[in-house]
């Protein structure tokens, strides 16, 4: 959901991973541990909605890539938080099955999805990776190898967009 009237406010990124995770916690609960590493950030200029979007998508793809694996026991997500050179940065880390090398470059594009029909709309990464690069001026990207799971990047630049 888009709210093109939010604002850019003060935003605690730590404080938004926690509303994220109670948001998605039905999809992640029977499925995932979690493993949390905080650090020490100042308060952000974001639209701070917006990017607890990009958060829950990505958690909730998280646990769904787990549970897919039909595993016997629970997979983890581990999400740790930074600062570095002038950016937040946030880390999602699941174990999941991966994602192939083949269409790693293609998970950001409009309605690419790996889920089954009438399970996903491939929607949520496209939206994702556009609010944080283009609404926000910050990077979105990967890390995965097939079998040991995937990491997602997220830098926003702690004064906020360029252009706000």
């Amino acid at each position: 959901r888009g709210d093109a009237s939010a604002e850019i406010e003060l935003y605690d990124v730590n404080a938004g991973i926690e509303s994220s995770l109670v948001v998605g916690w039905n999809e992640i609960k029977y499925v995932a541990d979690t493993r949390k590493s905080y650090g020490r950030l100042p308060k952000i200029r974001a639209r701070g909605g917006e990017i607890n979007q990009v958060i829950l998508n990505i958690l909730v793809n998280a646990a769904q890539a787990i549970e897919a694996q039909k595993r016997p026991g629970k997979g983890l997500i581990e999400i740790s938080t930074f600062a570095k050179g002038g950016y937040a940065v946030i880390e999602i880390r699941d174990d999941g099955p991966g994602i192939p090398e083949d269409i790693r470059l293609r998970i950001f594009d409009p309605f690419f999805t790996t889920k089954e029909p009438g399970k996903g709309t491939g929607l949520g990464l496209s939206i994702s990776y556009d609010i944080v690069v283009a609404k926000h001026g910050g990077t979105l990207a990967v890390d995965s190898e097939p079998g040991k799971g995937a990491t997602f990047v997220i830098e926003l630049p702690i004064e906020g967009p360029r252009s706000a």
